[in-house]
């Protein structure tokens, strides 16, 4: 079977979303029968037909080479109900990742993530080389949900890595290179006139000192009384500025990053034993200067067969060395993205080659008190921030078959990750004097992070096909799930040059020399005990029945709540196989399905139930004081989930429809109760409330044009879902900064004061209460209204299109999300009047209210700008996600050199395009707040996979 999948793969037509994978031989077309693809659960191993549950399947090829760091970003828009938002666009970046919304508000979102029926550590993947995959499985209804337990709540994702296949060894060379750039420039500030003509009329208006436009310019009234020669100076100066106009971005970004990746990989074996192995390395620089990653991987998958016996052995180990920038996504001076908005375009960062930041900086009257863009540039260069990365994995999956029918199963498995992360400020720089720093002789800090978990599963299986009609499927297994992790970190001071970089550098801290350094660490750990049961029946390929049933103990709940059972049943019914049916020959396939089950999330902190203490001083002596109450009750959050699909195959199936609606419930949620402060505790951990997400999902494909030289495809899929809270508990809503849960409202809902608009006659900004009156007062307490949506979209999905002709083949593939707003914090900084207006502005403020009968929505300078709904704006996009063009060389021009098998040359060009109205670098965001996040890069690049 797995050398069928294998084979099928290499050739199959992509459809996002449905792996065209047969178990058995084709039709008479050569198409692939769709309810005949694998769907593989971890646990076993079935066809569609027999499986009744919701599942997508990616082919590795759609993830296979393609120029990202992170695998989890190249699952966007591949999969119905599958929700996949970069937060940055740092290589090696992970993405957040939902399946079917979110169901929670305090515990984990992440789907599991299962590699080769090992579950693996989510977010964590810029080690792993995506060429390594021979699909990704993605299963979101209670059957998967349920069989998976307290692991499965959020949906899982099955990772099948490539296996060899019997016959001569072969070898395939992969190559690719190219370059990355910035995708949108949407960076819209002041040039050097502007900026002088507005620090000028700011100051007419006001009064007020932004800068040198105003400092010396000849209206500024405490200029006019100034000797003749004084005058001229600042007449000169204002002239000399003019001449400057510094681009922000060509300081902080690199107009073409590099990218290299180089891959090679072997397979080939007998019947009896197979192998395959690979060895990558990846080398991505970011459009940020200093960031960058560098990627060492290697694979090896081994597979053995007697009569009754099989072994599979798989490893894999990954290396990067990550360069990343500092404080992203904030306002911080060390982060160069806010840097590019708010650094002064007259600022000339070098004079003569030289630096002149605030330490080194010539004094013009105080015009410059801070050179902001030319500190950021100093703090990059002597700075560094680093992780390190090493993760490995392992795992043996063995089989010993007692007939053809019966076998017993043992997968052993270890995912391991060590993390070395860096951050040092050079010893004699001016980032390294400054008063945050103790000492103020540079900085050095390495914190050590170790994660490792352990499973074991092991079962005995009974698969049986009873007079051709009955098949049957029965499974037990004993499960165990073991997580470690660990951390310890040191921050010293006092740098010794020519040592920083390293520990040794450190000097000892001690009462008279400031340099006391910071120690910290922690250690934790969850352990998991399963049984777990399943059972599938087929009846004459109609008829198809899966019953599942797990039991849980998990040691982050208290005792008396510690284990639960889960089950789930579902029911398929193949109309199109009634004898009924044959009569309509356009009819290929029609099958409905459903499903019903349970599952549950224990919670995502692995002692929130139990009363916690620390480390403290009383009267100068150590002492140990309460930190947390805990909770005696704290339960798990319990999930209902109910899924009905249709599967349909149309005129010889050309068309192809896979269809789900579902209605998901999670109920007891991971809440904070809040306390009274005279208990000494803000909050205790409490289980209340109710988050329903329901929605319907399609996958729709065909084949415009399928001739023997020429095949035209196309698809899409599109996922709606309606998110709401139900209940909390007694309570009907609570506030989380500009966040709120309401009942009947969706999770993430944005609550802020709503913006009502200029008024001509004053300049004031308006504001709307909560009755919807205009009011001039401005109070977050007294006027937040949720009348703007979620962060959340409602619709997500992609399409796709695929022409193929003799050869050459030409992939383009959308990706995009719809119907949700996310707060430009930029703009807080951009269009502000407070204390931030001393840095560069947004050209939008030179559209503000002047003067009475002016009409604008931006306010005057002189009203307080306050944070409202003004600063939400819907980020739906569309995405051209990839274009890949391809030229398969013929077999004629390979034979004669007798070595080639095949080859391939390729160009291809990720995040080529972004419709949106959102105005900013990036719509796309793993959260509802844009505040200088890294932007998405483009990246394009050339190729060539060879075969020998």
């Amino acid at each position: 079977m797995k050398q069928t999948l294998y084979l099928w793969l290499m050739t199959a037509i992509s459809i996002p979303g449905v792996a065209q994978v047969p178990t058995g031989k084709p039709d008479t077309t050569g198409v692939p029968r769709m309810l005949d693809e694998v769907a593989i659960t971890g646990y076993s191993t079935a066809t569609r037909r027999q499986y009744t549950g919701a599942v997508s399947t990616i082919p590795g090829n759609q993830v296979n080479n393609v120029p990202m760091a992170s695998f989890d970003q190249l699952l966007q828009g591949r999969a119905a109900g599958l929700y996949v938002a970069s937060g940055s666009g740092q290589p090696g970046a992970a993405a957040r990742v939902l399946i079917r919304g979110q169901a929670t508000n305090g515990g984990t979102t992440s789907p599991l993530y299962v590699v080769d029926g090992i579950a693996v550590e989510s977010g964590v993947f810029m080690s792993m080389n995506p060429s390594d995959f021979e699909s990704v499985i993605i299963l979101k209804d209670a059957n998967a949900t349920a069989l998976y337990g307290s692991r499965g709540a959020n949906g899982v994702i099955v990772i099948n890595t490539k296996r060899g296949k019997a016959g001569d060894i072969s070898l395939r060379f992969n190559t690719q290179h190219g370059f990355s750039q910035l995708a949108r420039d949407h960076f819209d500030m002041m040039s050097t006139q502007e900026r002088l003509q507005f620090e000028e009329e700011v100051g007419r208006e006001t009064g007020r000192t932004l800068g040198a436009g105003w400092i010396f310019s000849p209206l500024n009234p405490a200029n006019a009384a100034l000797p003749a020669a004084t005058k001229t100076r600042y007449a000169a100066i204002l002239d000399s500025m003019r001449q400057i106009n510094t681009n922000w971005p060509d300081q902080f970004l690199r107009s073409a990053a590099p990218f290299h990746e180089y891959e090679l990989s072997a397979s080939g074996g007998t019947d009896a034993i197979r192998f395959y192995s690979s060895a990558n390395y990846l080398s991505q620089q970011g459009i940020i200067k200093r960031s960058g990653l560098e990627r060492y991987s290697f694979r090896t998958n081994l597979d053995v067969r007697t009569k009754k016996f099989t072994a599979a052995i798989n490893t894999a180990v990954g290396y990067t060395n990550n360069n990343l920038v500092e404080s992203e996504g904030s306002s911080n001076s060390a982060n160069p993205i806010a840097a590019v908005y708010y650094a002064l375009p007259y600022e000339a960062p070098y004079v003569n080659g030289v630096l002149m930041h605030n330490g080194n900086k010539s004094q013009l009257g105080g015009a410059f008190d801070t050179r902001e863009g030319s500190n950021a540039i100093e703090r990059m260069e002597n700075s560094t921030y680093k992780i390190n990365q090493l993760k490995g994995m392992i795992n043996t999956d063995l089989k010993y078959y007692f007939t053809d029918w019966l076998y017993a199963s043992s997968n052993l498995g270890m995912d391991y990750r060590e993390n070395v992360e860096t951050r040092t400020i050079r010893p004699g720089s001016h980032s390294g004097s400054q008063d945050g720093v103790p000492g103020k002789q540079g900085m050095h800090r390495e914190e050590m992070i170790r994660y490792y978990q352990f499973t074991a599963t092991t079962g005995l299986t009974f698969d049986r096909t009873l007079q051709e009609k009955h098949r049957l499927t029965v499974g037990g297994f004993y499960e165990f799930n073991r997580i470690k992790y660990s951390n310890m970190a040191v921050t010293g001071y006092g740098i010794t040059p020519g040592l920083d970089g390293t520990l040794s550098g450190i000097t000892p801290g001690s009462a008279l020399n400031s340099f006391i350094p910071q120690v910290g660490g922690r250690k934790t750990g969850s352990a998991l005990i399963s049984l777990v049961g399943l059972a599938r029946y087929l009846y004459d390929e109609k008829y198809s029945l899966n019953v599942s049933y797990r039991r849980d103990g998990s040691s982050t709940l208290p005792e008396k709540n510690r284990w639960h059972g889960f089950y789930s049943v579902g029911a398929g019914y193949d109309l199109g196989r009634e004898s009924f049916m044959q009569r309509l020959s356009w009819i290929n396939t029609l099958r409905i399905r459903a499903s019903y089950g349970s599952s549950a999330a224990p919670s995502a902190q692995n002692f929130a139930y139990a009363a916690g203490y620390g480390a403290s001083r009383y009267d100068g002596s150590p002492a140990v004081i309460p930190t947390s109450v805990g909770n005696s009750e704290y339960n798990w959050e319990y999930t209902n989930t109910f899924n009905a699909g249709l599967d349909i195959e149309l005129l010889n199936r050309r068309i192809r429809l896979i269809a789900d609606w579902y209605n998901r419930s999670t109920e007891g949620l991971f809440l904070e109760e809040q306390l009274s402060q005279t208990s000494g505790f803000s909050s205790r951990p409490i289980n209340a409330g109710t988050i329903r997400n329901r929605g319907i999902e399609a996958d729709l494909s065909g084949d415009i044009i399928r001739t023997k030289d020429l095949t035209w495809s196309a698809g899409f899929n599109i996922a709606l879902n309606n998110n709401r809270v139900m209940d909390l508990g007694g309570a009907n809503e609570f506030t989380m900064g500009t966040y709120i849960m309401r009942v009947g409202l969706p999770v993430n809902s944005h609550y802020v004061v709503k913006w009502g608009g200029v008024d001509p006659q004053t300049g004031r900004a308006f504001y709307y209460d909560r009755q919807s009156k205009p009011t001039s007062s401005y109070s977050v307490a007294t006027q937040s209204v949720a009348d703007f949506g979620s962060s959340d979209p409602r619709y997500t999905g992609g399409f796709y299109t695929r022409l193929n002709w003799k050869g050459f083949a030409a992939d383009v593939f959308f990706t995009y999300a719809q119907d949700f707003l996310r707060y430009n914090s930029i703009e807080i900084y951009t269009l502000n009047n407070n204390s931030f207006a001393a840095s560069n502005q947004g050209r939008r403020w030179q559209d503000r209210w002047r003067k009475p009968g002016d009409i604008t929505d931006i306010p005057s300078f002189a009203d307080t700008r306050n944070f409202t709904s003004r600063d939400l704006q819907d980020a739906s996009y569309v995405r051209l996600r990839n274009v890949k063009l391809s030229y398969t060389i013929p077999s004629r021009i390979l034979t004669p050199t007798q070595f080639l098998r095949g080859a391939i040359v390729y160009l291809q060009g990720q995040n080529l395009l972004t419709f949106t109205k959102w105005d900013g670098f990036d719509p796309e965001d793993n959260n509802g707040n844009a505040f200088f996040e890294y932007p998405s890069p483009r990246t394009i690049t050339a190729g060539v996979s060879i075969q020998f």
